[in-house]
């Protein structure tokens, strides 16, 4: 009886750290993160109450640190708003068919995450932004080709899910 007792109190010291809920990104999930940057990655989540936020998934292999950005925002004002999140992308950027409403692809160079392949679109009254990266600008893990189709392949997920 007095091992039960013991076992009994173990479990309910555990219970917490084992209960303790983790914070996940509402679009997707780490290992699918994981299959578009080589591997197992970190994530960092900042979502409010109504669901708008960013997700932004990272993997550190060597010199190369490669990002999977994620962001969605609810706009009240369609025509008003959305211009000003396809203006992260040049005016003459690649029109997408098939991933969501008005969505376009482009090449982003600067900032800390130097070279990165971007798709700005929306589903409805939501644009979403999907940034793939990586801090070196020849990864051969990541080429800018890979960089273009991840990217695609993530933007088209997000638009799913929000769909």
């Amino acid at each position: 009886m007095r091992t039960l007792h013991k076992m009994f109190l173990a479990m309910v010291m555990v219970a917490p750290t084992v209960c303790h809920a983790q914070i996940k990104c509402p679009w997707m999930n780490e290992a699918t993160a994981g299959g578009f940057l080589g591997g197992k990655v970190t994530l960092s989540v900042t979502v409010n109450e109504h669901g708008d936020g960013a997700c932004d998934f990272s993997r550190q292999q060597a010199a190369a640190i490669r990002h999977l950005h994620i962001t969605v925002n609810t706009m009240s004002d369609v025509p008003k708003e959305f211009p000003t999140y396809l203006a992260q992308c040049p005016a003459k950027s690649a029109a997408l068919r098939a991933i969501g409403n008005e969505a376009v692809f482009c090449t982003v160079q600067g900032g800390s995450d130097a070279y990165s392949a971007r798709v700005v679109g929306r589903v409805r009254a939501q644009a979403f932004v999907v940034d793939v990266s990586s801090t070196v600008q020849n990864d051969p893990s990541l080429t800018q080709e890979m960089r273009r189709e991840r990217d695609n392949l993530a933007a088209e997920l997000i638009a799913g899910i929000l769909f």
